[in-house]
C-alpha cells in the first residue's frame, strides 16, 4: 500500500474517532440519567420526564431542517463562500422558522407537563442552533473545542439530575438549569465558529447555489422524515397513552448507547474525505470507503448485537432492578434493527447530491412503517410497533443500495463487504451462543453478565485489530 493510501486510511479512522469522542460524553451522561431516573422515579414521573425529550427530538430536527447535514458535505472554504453569499433576509427568515417551532414546542410542554413557556421556548431554540454550529466546527476540525465543551456539559448535565433527586424532584427547576447549560454551550460554539470563519479564506471560483439549495432542501426533508421514523412511535404513545406505558415502551426501544453517534461519526468522516477529494477517481474511492466503514463498524455492531440478544433479561434486571421487565420483549424485537447499523446507506448518495432518491427511500420507509403499526400492534401489542420499523428499515436499506449501485455504475454487492459480514455473524453467533449457555448453567446472573460483557469487549477489540491490519495490508 502506498503512502497516500496509508494517510487516507489513517485520516478516516482518526476523523471517525474524533467525531465519536466529540459526541460521546453527552450520550454517556444521558444514558446514566436514563438508568438513574428509571431506578429512582415511579413510572409516571419518569414517563413525563422522557416525554419532554421525545417531543424535543421530534421537533428540533424540523428546526434544523438539514442544515447540520448539508454543512458536512462541504469543505471549510466552501462554507465561508456560502456565508458570504447568504443575505441578511436569509438569516432572518430562518430565525423566524426556529422561533415558530419553539413556540409550538413550548405550547405543548405548557399544557402537557405544565412547564414554564419561556423555558421550553428557549430550550428548543438553543438546542437546535447548537446542533447546527457543532456540525460547522466538525467541518473545521475543531475537535478539541467540541470534546472539552461536551465533557463539561455532560458533567453538569448529570450533576443537575443527581442534585434534583436528592434535593427534591421538580421538572420546572431541572429544565431551567439545563436551559442555562444549553445556552452556555451555544455561546462557546458561536465564539469559536466566529474565530474559525475569520481565519479561513473563501473557496476560489463560483459555487452552484442552485445545487446547494437543492441538496439542503432534500437533506432537510430527509432528516425530518428519518427522525420521525425513529421517534414517531414514541411520540404517538407519549400523546395518546399514559406516562407509565410511555416509560415502558421508551425503555424497550431506546437507541443502544453511543451506537448512533458512532454511525454518524463514520458517515461524517467519509463525507469529510469525499468532500476534500478531486472528482476524478471518486467512484472507486467511494466504494472503498463504503466497504472499509462497513467492515470496521461491523466489528462493533455484530458482537454487541449477539451480546444484547442473549443477555437481554440479565441486562434489564441489573440496570432497572427488574422494574422494566415488560420492556424486554419490545427490546428483543428492536434489537434486530442493530445489524443493519453496520453501514451508512445514504452517505455516498448525499455526496453525489442524490437528495431526491434519499427522500424517496425515507418517506417510503416511514409510510410503510405507519401502515404496519396498527395491524402489528393488534397482533403483537407493543412489540408489534417496534417490528413495523424493523421490517421497513431493512427494505429501505435494499432500496438505497440499489440506487447507490446505479448511481456509481457498480454492482450491488460491490458496495457491501458481504463475505466479511457473513463470516463475522457466524463466528460471533457461535461464540456468544456457547458463552451464554455455558455461563447460564454454571455461574450466577451477575458473574455471567460480567463475563459476557468482558467477552463482548474482547471480541470488539480483536476483530477491530484484525480488520485494521487487513485494511492496511490490502487497501
Amino acid at each position: 500500500m502506498n503512502h497516500s493510501q496509508q494517510v487516507k486510511n489513517k485520516s478516516l479512522f482518526s476523523n471517525t474517532l474524533s467525531i465519536f469522542l466529540a459526541r460521546f460524553f453527552p450520550s454517556l451522561a444521558t444514558t446514566l440519567v436514563v438508568i438513574y431516573f428509571s431506578r429512582n422515579l415511579d413510572k409516571q414521573s419518569y414517563g413525563s420526564y422522557q416525554n419532554f425529550w421525545i417531543q424535543l427530538n421530534v421537533l428540533y430536527p424540523v428546526a434544523c431542517f438539514g442544515l447540520h447535514s448539508v454543512m458536512l458535505t462541504y469543505a471549510p472554504s466552501v462554507l465561508v463562500k456560502l456565508k458570504e453569499w447568504l443575505s441578511f433576509n436569509s438569516y432572518l427568515l430562518y430565525g423566524f422558522w426556529v422561533i415558530a417551532l419553539s413556540i409550538v414546542f413550548a405550547t405543548v410542554q405548557y399544557y402537557s407537563l405544565h412547564l414554564h413557556f419561556a423555558v421550553s421556548y428557549l430550550f428548543l431554540f438553543a438546542y437546535a442552533l447548537s446542533f447546527i454550529i457543532e456540525s460547522i466546527l466538525i467541518v473545521f476540525r475543531s475537535f478539541t473545542t467540541i470534546v472539552i465543551t461536551n465533557v463539561l456539559y455532560a458533567i453538569a448535565f448529570f450533576f443537575f439530575h443527581w442534585q434534583m433527586l436528592h434535593e427534591g424532584y421538580s421538572l420546572q427547576h431541572l429544565f431551567a438549569c439545563l436551559l442555562i447549560l444549553c445556552w452556555i454551550r451555544l455561546l462557546i460554539y458561536t465564539i469559536v465558529t466566529y474565530i474559525q470563519f475569520r481565519k479561513q479564506h473563501a473557496a476560489e471560483g463560483e459555487i452552484s447555489i442552485k445545487d446547494v439549495r437543492k441538496l439542503w432542501l432534500h437533506l432537510g426533508v430527509y432528516d425530518i422524515v428519518q427522525t420521525q421514523s425513529n421517534w414517531i412511535d414514541k411520540f404517538i404513545i407519549s400523546l395518546l397513552l399514559s406516562s407509565g406505558i410511555s416509560a415502558v415502551y421508551f425503555n424497550g426501544t431506546q437507541n443502544i448507547p453511543f451506537l448512533p453517534i458512532l454511525l454518524s461519526a463514520a458517515s461524517s468522516a467519509v463525507l469529510l474525505q469525499l468532500g476534500n477529494r478531486q472528482q476524478g477517481d471518486n467512484t472507486n474511492h467511494a466504494v472503498l470507503l463504503a466497504n472499509q466503514t462497513g467492515r470496521l463498524l461491523s466489528c462493533v455492531v455484530f458482537p454487541l448485537f449477539f451480546f444484547l440478544l442473549f443477555f437481554r433479561y440479565e441486562i434489564y434486571d441489573l440496570l432497572y432492578e427488574g422494574k422494566y421487565i415488560q420492556s424486554v420483549p419490545i427490546f428483543f424485537v428492536s434489537l434486530f434493527m442493530l445489524p443493519i447499523r453496520a453501514y451508512s446507506f445514504t452517505t455516498i448518495l448525499q455526496h453525489k447530491h442524490k437528495g431526491g432518491m434519499i427522500n424517496t427511500g425515507a418517506i417510503a420507509e416511514l409510510l410503510l412503517a405507519c401502515l404496519l403499526m396498527y395491524p402489528l400492534y393488534h397482533l403483537m401489542d407493543l412489540p408489534g410497533l417496534a417490528l413495523s420499523f424493523v421490517i421497513s428499515t431493512y427494505l429501505q436499506a435494499v432500496f438505497y443500495l440499489i440506487v447507490t449501485a446505479n448511481t456509481l455504475q457498480v454492482t450491488f454487492f460491490s458496495l457491501i463487504p458481504l463475505t466479511n459480514w457473513i463470516l463475522k455473524l457466524i463466528v460471533f453467533a457461535t461464540v456468544f451462543i456457547g458463552i451464554r449457555y455455558l455461563f447460564q448453567q454454571h455461574l450466577s446472573t451477575l458473574i455471567s453478565l460480567t463475563l459476557g460483557t468482558v467477552m463482548c469487549i474482547i471480541c470488539i477489540f480483536i476483530s477491530l485489530s484484525i480488520e485494521l491490519k487487513a485494511i492496511k495490508k490490502h487497501a
